[in-house]
């Protein structure tokens, strides 16, 4: 999500307090599901509404990756996959390194990435500088 008023407006709420309560709603929920929860599950059950369609444009939806991801850094194993819509509170090695193995190759993707991204900058650095000294 860019950095717009609506995704500031939602970090302040994070940071004033809404955290932890989305925090300990998630896990409780995770805990009741051992099969898993949709995100449109967990909206649901953390915030008692329902979604909208378009969960690009659901401001609760993000509440719940940013709760997911304050879990994942505390190293609470739930496990997702691009192939599946949801999360599971997951305790099974394989499916953690399966995990593990998604979030690296995206770390590889990212990587190229960046590098792409900093041999065009230096380009037009040096391209840059190359036509002030034609000067």
């Amino acid at each position: 999500m860019p950095n717009t008023p609506e995704y500031k407006k939602l970090l302040m709420e994070l940071n004033a307090g809404e955290l932890p309560i989305i925090v300990r709603k998630i896990m409780d929920a995770l805990l009741q599901a051992p099969k898993g929860l949709t995100r449109k599950g967990l909206i649901r059950i953390v915030f008692g509404e329902e979604p909208e369609n378009k969960l690009s444009n659901d401001t609760r939806d993000r509440k719940i990756r940013k709760g997911i991801e304050y879990l994942r850094n505390l190293g609470i194993p739930i496990v997702s996959t691009s192939g599946k819509a949801g999360y599971k509170l997951d305790t099974d090695p394989q499916n953690i390194e399966e995990m593990i193995r998604e979030w690296e190759s995206r770390i590889v993707q990212l990587r190229q990435r960046v590098d792409a991204a900093q041999h065009c900058h230096d380009l037009f650095i040096r391209l840059f500088h190359a036509k002030r000294n034609e000067r």
